[in-house]
């Protein structure tokens, strides 16, 4: 990734990213999005904390303490999205220079502190990609082992986060720091989108090896796309592994009941619609719109605006637990009655 290298010198600013008169479009459709979407996750992420673990006797202090830690956290990539409302904007200069701006199009402070809620956003976009298989491992070590979830499985849950995601964000967000040269040769681009001066971040495997920071920062950025590449597989890995070994249990079980065929139906629904939301909404725009220009593999219009599905992820998410999870939902609007789903899951945990 380009650090510390601008642009090739002959070419303009007018003739490095979107178009002059698009730009400023592009800025506000990503500030209200960002906005609608952020203030309707805040709301809907904290009712749903307050009614697992208010209103929901029958939960227990491990999920309701997963639920709150992963809604936390989408709690705060809203409000990292609200305060940035950062646009991703490929960058392509003929013959050999292909990059990535991600420039901050929302409230403007200094740049030391802007820069840090620019990275901070970029740290929780990358923690959303962890969410899912988290949750489906809490589920696959409740449902398929008698002792649950351990002091290992958080131990090891939280190995591999800081491992997988911390530390390729953090080595990313340091590979894509300006320098005083790129915001030299950029800064008229970033200006475009708001009219003012804006920071940026600059991401490009193109660039000239001419110094020792140059080499080490090569090498971390390497590292960092590495480690997203293999989060993605290893995401998409542990949430397979746990739908087989969760769908296997309850097959394997010897009293199995029509409650808890019901249940198994119910999980598979929710299983499945939490595999692909955050496929649909984090993982393939942050592939196409992130690292795609990176290495000059997505340009134009959509790296632009497929980014805007990254704030409606925590939305999305949420409203389907709502949906199908007729527990949380009967506690919602005030029905206390016990229900099948939560009949069978009583039933199925005292089979083991």
């Amino acid at each position: 990734m380009d650090t510390s290298t601008a642009p090739p010198g002959n070419e303009t600013s007018d003739q490095i990213g979107p178009p002059a008169e698009l730009a400023p479009i592009i800025a506000k459709y990503h500030f209200f999005n960002d906005l609608i979407a952020g203030v309707l996750s805040i709301m809907i992420n904290l009712l749903l904390i307050f009614v697992v673990t208010k209103r929901i006797s029958s939960a227990t202090k491990v999920f309701k303490k997963v639920m709150g830690l992963t809604k936390s956290f989408e709690i705060l990539f809203s409000v990292s999205y609200i305060i940035t409302a950062p646009v991703f904007t490929s960058i392509s200069i003929p013959p050999d220079f292909t990059g990535l701006m991600i420039v901050n199009t929302g409230w403007q402070f200094n740049v030391k502190c802007s820069l840090v809620f620019l990275c901070l956003a970029m740290l929780l976009l990358t923690q959303q990609i962890f969410l899912s298989p988290l949750l489906y491992y809490f589920r696959y070590a409740q449902v398929c082992r008698k002792t649950g979830v351990t002091c290992i499985d958080v131990f090891l849950i939280s190995f591999l986060n800081c491992l997988l995601h911390v530390f390729t964000s953090v080595c990313l967000c340091f590979a894509s720091m300006p320098t005083i040269m790129d915001a030299f040769k950029l800064s008229d681009v970033a200006k475009r989108f708001t009219g003012i001066k804006s920071v940026f971040l600059l991401l490009s495997y193109t660039k000239e090896e001419t110094t020792t920071r140059d080499r080490f920062n090569q090498i971390i950025s390497i590292i960092s796309a590495i480690g997203y590449a293999t989060s993605l597989i290893f995401s998409i890995l542990v949430m397979l592994f746990c739908t087989v070994k969760i769908n296997m249990k309850i097959r394997e079980s010897k009293n199995t009941s029509n409650n808890l065929l019901l249940l198994q139906k119910k999980m598979n629904r929710v299983l499945l619609t939490q595999f692909f939301c955050p496929l649909i909404f984090i993982q393939v725009p942050f592939y196409y719109s992130v690292l795609g220009p990176i290495v000059g593999l997505s340009q134009g219009l959509a790296t632009d605006l497929l980014p805007l599905l990254f704030a409606w992820s925590p939305v999305i998410n949420t409203l389907i637990i709502f949906i199908l999870n007729s527990e949380i939902r009967n506690a919602l609007i005030g029905k206390q009655r016990m229900t099948a789903t939560s009949d069978a899951r009583r039933s199925f945990a005292n089979e083991n």
